[in-house]
This record gives structure tokens, sequence and C-alpha cells, in this order.
């Protein structure tokens, strides 16, 4: 679960962070009343849609190719520029559909600045442990593991990989960390992500955009996070996805997992990255999937609008891969033509799972490792394309 950018920049701004001023506006007179609070321009405005950021993501206008942040210079001209926005459909290319502006948010514009880095604090599920990277202004990676403590240690790698020599900055630089790594591990989060930290002429530090996400079956654990899960893209599927008793979480690539454990989920996400891949949706069927479950899950993935590709990833417990193959096997008519199925299976009934995949003649795609799954898959989409 991904939240919206202005309860994004409302957590940060809770816990300390350094954010620009700003708040979500319904209508273009609210526009215009948030800008007035703020103070003199140049503002931000920019559309609320879950699944695409406002200013770095791909929503623009079908009819004018206009991007959904608008950058105001000056206040005369926000009540046209919000009037631009709202109501009026948008295209939002990772869903590859349309949907209407509701919501902006109008946040203080800035000039002059100079891009410091980002930072991301991450879940690696398959390595079981916590990461943090380091986008130096230059764009070289650097990641670190780290322990139960974010230790001087990392604190010192971590400004090294900055690249950022003054102190006074270097000092700003230490404070957004630590909270950020505070906000990572108190609200249990699978990723956390400023992106991009800038300087601003004074000196001072800003995140400019960042990102939370959340295993949606953890937010009974932080009941303040409740109210901000509002109606999003894929909300059909979403519920569909809790009838059927699955965790399903909506993502922004073209390859949907299909997975037995979340864990095991998070470890295909981050080495399908890893390879080149994007991830366009995960589902979880649990450890003792049936058929019929099988079936309802690879036509859900399915019906993602985006979707290239398919890895069936089952590893392990109790799960049937007989059972599996059998409800592959059923649901293989949804299958587009010419998409790609890649399936590994390592469980029970491997062997008879495996034989009534290849028996079906059907063009699965059957893998014995997990690795080699997943350059396949990625191979695959990359071809398709």
């Amino acid at each position: 679960m991904e939240l919206q950018e202005y309860h994004v920049k409302h957590i940060f701004r809770q816990v300390g962070l350094p954010v620009l001023k700003g708040a979500v506006a319904y209508t273009p007179e609210e526009v215009v009343q948030v800008a007035k609070k703020i103070g003199r321009p140049p503002y931000f405005l920019k559309a609320q849609i879950v699944g695409g950021s406002g200013c770095y993501g791909s929503l623009l206008r079908p009819d004018t190719q206009m991007n959904g942040c608008v950058y105001v210079g000056d206040k005369e001209a926000l009540s046209d520029a919000a009037s631009e926005l709202f109501g009026h459909p948008a295209w939002l290319s990772e869903a590859n559909s349309l949907f209407e502006i509701h919501k902006i948010y109008v946040e203080a514009g800035v000039n002059e600045v100079t891009e410091i880095g980002r930072l991301i604090f991450r879940v690696n599920f398959e390595e079981q442990c916590h990461m943090l990277s380091v986008v130096s202004s230059s764009g070289k990676l650097t990641s670190f593991k780290l322990g139960d403590v974010l230790g001087d240690d990392v604190l010192e790698r971590a400004l090294h990989a900055f690249n950022v020599k003054d102190e006074k900055t270097q000092k700003s630089l230490l404070n957004i960390l630590k909270k950020a790594y505070k906000l990572f591990r108190s609200y249990g989060a699978v990723a956390v992500e400023l992106s991009p930290i800038v300087q601003l002429k004074d000196g001072t530090l800003k995140v400019i955009d960042g990102r939370l996400v959340f295993d949606p079956n953890t937010t009974h654990k932080f009941p303040e996070l409740i109210p901000l899960i509002e109606s999003r893209i894929g909300k059909e599927r979403e519920k569909l996805a809790r009838e059927n008793h699955f965790r399903y979480m909506g993502l922004r690539g073209n390859i949907a997992c299909v997975v037995n454990g979340i864990g095991l989920g998070w470890a295909t996400v981050d080495l399908i990255q890893r390879k080149g891949g994007k991830v366009a949706a995960l589902l979880d069927i649990g450890t003792e999937p049936t058929k019929e479950t099988v079936t309802k899950a690879l036509r859900l993935v399915l019906s993602e609008p985006n979707v290239d590709g398919v890895l069936v990833n089952i590893f392990g417990g109790a799960t049937r891969c007989d059972l599996i193959a059998e409800g592959l096997i059923a649901a293989s008519p949804e299958m587009a033509t010419g998409l790609p199925l890649v399936v590994r299976m390592d469980g029970i009934n491997t062997d008879a799972g495996q034989r009534l995949l290849f028996e079906s003649r059907l063009p699965f795609i059957v893998k014995t490792k997990m690795d080699d799954a997943v350059r396949a898959v990625v191979k695959a989409v990359k071809e398709k394309r």
C-alpha cells in the first residue's frame, strides 16, 4: 500500500523531516486560499492520484500532454491553472487508464536549488534484512545492509556516498537520515524514500518528494493510517483479492507475480528489479491454495491493464504443486496470445505439477530455480516489446 503525496508530506512533517509548505485543495478556490497561506509565489500544483506521482511520475493530460505537476509563477495564474487540472481526464501511463483529478496538493515552489541526492530505506525480503541506499547527485548508487540500529559507521559511509564536504550540510543530512530511519522502523514500512533532497540558496535542505510503502495487512497496527487509505487505482481488483483471502498489491511495472507467501513475494520483486524488470502486481495466494483459487489469482493479475508477462513462483510450505498446475491450466484461456507465463514450483508434488504443465501442451515456461525463472520472465517481456 502506498499513500498519496499529501499524506506522505504530512507524516514527514510530523516526524521533523524538512518538507516545503503545502496543503491539499479540492476546488480552484481552495487552491488560491492554500497559496495565500503558503506565502509568495512560485507554487507547485500536484495532482493526487496514487500510482503516479505529481511531478515525478507520468501523469499526463491526454489532450495537452501536460504533466500532472504545474509550476505557477504568480498568484494571478493560480485559479486558471487549477481549473485546467480539476475534473479533467488525466492519463496515467502506469495504469494505461484515464482518471479524473479531484485533489491537488498545493506546495511552495523553489528556484535555484542544488540537488544533494536521494535516500531509500527498504526491506530486503530475499536476505531478510534492512537496506539503506544512497544515490548521489552524480547518480552513483551505494547500498548498505543495516543492523538493529543506525550506527555511526553506517552514517559515516552514507555521508561519504552523498559526497558532501560542507560540515553544516553534513550535519543537516545526518539529521534527515536519523529521522527517516526512525520513521522507517517505527511504522514497520516496506520502504521510505526521500527523493530528491535539495539545498536552497540559504543553505537549508528540503525533501522535495517522497514515498511511504506499507504491507496493507499491517495497517491495523497503526490506526492513524486507516483514514488515509482512500479509493485508488485497482480498487476493484483489491476488493476481489480480499474476498478471496489473497494479499494483493498493484505496483507500476509490467510483470505480474503470483507467489505463496509475502516474504517470498518481496524477495521475487527485489530479484526482478535487480534483473532489470518491473513488477505490475504482487499476489500472495497463501500456503494452501485450491485449483479454483489459483485460477482466480491468475485471472486477477491478468486483469491488470499493463501486464506483459506473468511469473508464478511457488516454494515450500504446504502448497501442492499439482493443484497449482491444474489451476494455471484452467485459467489459460484468459491469457492473451503471446503473453509469456513463467512457472517455478518447488514443494509438495513438484514432479506431478511440472508433468501436468508439460502434458497440457500450453506455452508455459517451466523453471526449477527462482533465479532462472526471474531471468526468463524479464527476458521474455523485453523480447515481447
